[in-house]
């Protein structure tokens, strides 16, 4: 049998500080805007996209990881309902604080070979960890 030691990791939901700095990274692959626009479209088409839901695009997800803020910009995201004001999650969206743990989550699959998705758990976490 071969023991494998595991780290405990600490999640909290915090609000991210007014004064915290988020990039304004370009998006890496052209194609993800329209994809992301055709998937909130089917939404709110097949009238799946209530008001108080939020999806997103390349936008901040925050958690507080054994102390450390963690954002991760996920290509598209869905949140079925939020229970704060639309103007409270402008900049960013905290789930169990601001509503609920996002349902749906994609990365759209990148050209560039190795750079946006690793498995990497140490600080800062990657994508797919």
């Amino acid at each position: 049998m071969i023991a494998t030691a595991t780290q405990d990791y600490q999640i909290t939901w915090e609000k991210l500080p007014d004064d915290y700095v988020l990039p304004d990274e370009p998006v890496d692959n052209i194609n993800q805007p329209p994809l992301a626009a055709a998937l909130t479209e089917s939404l709110e088409i097949a009238g799946r996209l209530p008001e108080n839901a939020l999806n997103s695009t390349n936008y901040g997800i925050c958690a507080t990881l054994s102390g450390k803020i963690v954002i991760k910009a996920p290509d598209w995201a869905y949140v079925p309902s939020i229970r704060v004001a639309r103007q409270e999650v402008k900049r960013s969206y905290t789930p169990q604080l601001q509503g609920d743990m996002p349902v749906i989550v994609m990365e759209f699959i990148s050209d560039t070979d190795g750079t946006e998705y690793s498995i990497k758990p140490t600080y800062p976490p990657g994508k797919w960890f």
